[in-house]
C-alpha cells in the first residue's frame, strides 16, 4: 500500500513538473512571438504623409530639409513602377525619371518603420545631380506584398532584383545604392551578392553588423529584457515567419565578399545603431572603401543636421564613380 501510494505521488509529481515545463515553453514561445511582431511586423501606415509617432521625421519636422525634400516629392514628377521579384512577390517602387535623359541612377533605400516620401530629401539631392532616382518599398512598408519585416536580408534579393532590371532596360546605367539604417544594411548585405557590373559604388548611412546583433542590443537597451532567453524564441518565429536565421543575416558576412566601392557614413553621437558599428563593417570590406564620421549626428539624421558637409563628402565619393555629375 505504500509502495503504491509513493508510485501514485511520483507520477503525480512527473505529470506536475510536464505541465509546468509545457506551460513555461509555450510562455517563452510566446513572447518570442511578440517581441518579433514587435520588431519585424508590418509597419506600412496609411497615411504616409503623417510621420511615425516618436519617429525621427516627427522629431525634426521643422527641419528645413525634410520640408523642401516633402515639397520636391509632392511637386515632381513621379510614377509608381513594380517588377516581378525573384522570391516570387511583385516589387513596388516609386521613380522618378530625371528630363536630363541621364544614365545614372540612384537607388534610394529607407529604413526600419519608414515610407518613400521620407527618403525625398535624398531622392532630391540626386535628381538634382541629373541621375534618375529610384525608391523601394522594403518587406512590410509601404506597397510591398510581404507581410513581414526582414531588416534587410530578404531585401537584399529585391535590391539585386531592381538593378538587373534597369540593366535590362538600358545596358548603359551606372546605379549607386544609398540607403540609410535598415536601408543601409540593404545596402551592404546587397553588395554581397552577383550584381551587375553597372552597380558602381554603394554609400551605407549608421547600418548595423547583422540582425542578430541590432535585436540583442536592443534587448538589453531599449526593452531590458535578457537576450539569451527571448532571442532562441524571436528567431524560431523568423525561421516560421520569414524562413531565415538572424544570425545568417548578416552585413559584415556579405561585405566580405563585396565587390562594391562602399563610402561608410555614421554620426557619433548615434545611440541607436550605435558609432561602434562603423569599424566593424568597414573593416570586414572587401571591396575599395571609404569612410567618413558625421560629428555632432544623431541617429539617421546626417543628411538633415549636417546637411552641406554630407552631400558635399557624398559629392566626393561620386566624383570618382561618375562623370558629369550636377553639384
Amino acid at each position: 500500500m505504500i509502495y503504491l501510494a509513493l508510485s501514485h505521488a511520483g507520477k503525480v509529481t512527473l505529470t506536475t513538473i510536464l505541465i509546468v515545463l509545457a506551460a513555461l515553453f509555450v510562455i517563452w514561445l510566446t513572447v518570442g512571438f511578440v517581441f518579433f511582431f514587435i520588431g519585424l511586423g508590418s509597419k506600412r501606415r496609411e497615411d504616409e504623409t503623417v510621420p511615425g509617432k516618436g519617429s525621427l521625421f516627427e522629431r525634426n519636422k521643422d527641419n528645413i530639409n525634410l520640408i523642401n525634400g516633402y515639397k520636391w516629392y509632392d511637386n515632381t514628377y513621379k510614377q509608381k513602377v513594380t517588377i516581378p521579384g525573384s522570391q516570387g512577390k511583385t516589387l513596388h517602387a516609386m521613380e522618378f525619371r530625371n528630363p536630363s535623359n541621364s544614365n545614372n541612377w540612384a537607388i534610394v533605400i529607407h529604413g526600419w518603420t519608414n515610407c518613400k516620401r521620407e527618403m525625398s530629401s535624398y531622392a532630391m539631392e540626386y535628381y538634382r545631380r541629373g541621375f534618375n532616382v529610384l525608391i523601394p518599398d522594403l518587406h512590410g512598408h509601404g506597397d510591398s506584398e510581404s507581410k513581414y519585416v526582414s531588416m534587410g536580408w530578404l531585401d537584399r534579393l529585391d535590391i539585386a532584383d531592381w538593378t538587373r532590371s534597369l540593366v535590362k532596360e538600358n545596358p548603359k546605367v551606372k546605379i549607386v545604392l544609398h540607403g540609410v539604417s535598415m536601408g543601409a544594411a540593404t545596402t551592404m548585405m546587397t553588395t554581397g551578392e552577383d550584381l551587375p557590373k553597372n552597380v558602381i559604388c554603394a554609400i551605407e548611412d549608421c547600418g548595423f553588423t547583422s540582425v542578430y546583433d541590432i535585436f540583442t542590443d536592443q534587448c538589453i537597451r531599449t526593452y531590458h529584457v535578457p537576450p539569451k532567453i527571448i532571442m532562441p524564441a524571436a528567431n524560431i518565429a523568423n525561421r516560421i515567419l520569414n524562413g531565415f536565421s538572424f544570425k545568417k543575416a548578416s552585413a559584415v558576412e556579405q561585405l566580405k565578399k563585396s565587390k562594391t566601392p562602399t563610402l561608410f557614413m555614421h554620426g557619433d553621437k548615434d545611440d541607436f545603431v550605435l558609432f561602434e558599428n562603423l569599424d566593424k563593417v568597414y573593416n570586414a570590406c572587401a571591396a575599395p572603401k571609404e569612410k567618413y564620421v558625421v560629428h555632432g549626428a544623431e541617429h539617421a539624421v546626417s543628411s538633415h543636421w549636417f546637411h552641406e558637409e554630407y552631400w558635399h563628402r557624398v559629392d566626393q565619393f561620386l566624383a570618382e564613380y561618375f562623370d558629369e555629375i550636377k553639384a
